[in-house]
């Protein structure tokens, strides 16, 4: 019996400036989608999403402004779906981390492309214009480490599981460094995410009412994909329009969703984000004898054409 393949779209924290830069100059597909969701985000922001994201200037930089890094990460990420699809290879299911939640409804035709980046538009302009800023660390350690210190973890909440060694969490600024050193301290090795807001926690709470005020207002269709949630490892087939918040709000268990897929079928995790992540994730989440395997198409070393021609010939081997 073959695999069922499993898209994962990631969220925020993976991406950088220059993402798929050798794809978009290289892969008719992959231009003409980035393209298209450059003009769709320029109609809302008026700049050029795609003249921003390869400007050689800003190499190196942070990229962390969310107006930009929303519809950036959706944008790339979709455009790489398209790729896959030129090339005849077809998700069973979406699974999202986070924000790649809204990514895996555009997949799944649960939502269309333009309202998909016009609501990632929405959500940056509500989330910094109305909630304080944030800082988000990622920890390579087991969560027992919560509870063993609760004194330096008490200014900062618990927001996503990637597996039982790496989990992240979420705070003011000065309380995450203040964690971090203290860390640091016991030899505990974490890394700040390129992200400045609260998401998953109490944080982004002035903006409900105006959030799912937004969300209302967008169409939403029975998906032709089934979607994996990295919320509550629930499988849908349709989303309502609470689930948007929900999934901005409340924590992520990665490790849950991937474990339950794992429990049900042998699966070929294949990573869209930017970053390869979310496979180094499933490469520890899986048992040493699993039949599932994870891969990814692109990194941030770059050398795309590269990555994607490795990914091609791991994939012809596990069908």
């Amino acid at each position: 019996m073959s695999k069922k393949k499993v898209f994962l779209f990631s969220g925020q924290g993976s991406q950088y400036y220059g993402m798929g830069r050798e794809l978009y100059e290289n892969n008719k597909i992959f231009n003409f989608w980035m393209n298209e969701c450059s003009e769709i985000v320029s109609s809302y922001t008026g700049t050029s999403l795609i003249e921003m994201l390869y400007d050689p200037s800003k190499k190196g930089k942070p990229f962390d402004e969310l107006l930009h890094t929303n519809p950036t990460l959706i944008s790339v990420q979709y455009s790489l779906f398209r790729m896959l699809r030129d090339i005849n290879i077809e998700p069973d299911y979406v699974m999202g981390y986070s924000l790649g939640e809204i990514t895996s409804c555009i997949a799944s035709e649960m939502l269309t492309l333009k309202d998909g980046l016009e609501l990632s538009v929405e959500i940056a302009e509500l989330v910094e214009n109305n909630t304080p800023k944030a800082a988000m660390l990622a920890i390579m350690a087991g969560k027992e480490i919560i509870v063993q210190n609760p004194d330096i973890f008490s200014q900062c909440w618990l927001i996503a599981t990637n597996f039982s060694q790496s989990f992240v969490v979420c705070g003011l600024p000065e309380e995450i460094q203040t964690l971090q050193k203290a860390l640091q301290q016991d030899g505990v090795v974490s890394q700040l995410l390129p992200v400045n807001n609260g998401f998953h926690t109490p944080l982004i709470d002035p903006v409900e009412d105006k959030l799912k005020e937004k969300v209302q207002t967008v169409q939403l269709s029975k998906g032709k994909i089934p979607i994996v949630s990295s919320k509550d490892s629930s499988i849908k087939n349709e989303v309502s329009h609470h689930d948007f918040w929900e999934v901005l709000r409340y924590s992520v268990n990665f490790e849950n969703a991937v474990k339950m897929m794992v429990n049900q079928h042998d699966c070929v995790f294949i990573d869209l984000g930017p970053s390869g992540s979310l496979a180094t994730s499933v490469k520890y989440i899986l048992e040493e004898d699993s039949k599932s395997i994870p891969l990814q198409l692109i990194n941030q070393y770059g050398k795309n054409l590269q990555t994607i021609e490795k990914f091609k010939e791991s994939f012809s081997e596990v069908q």
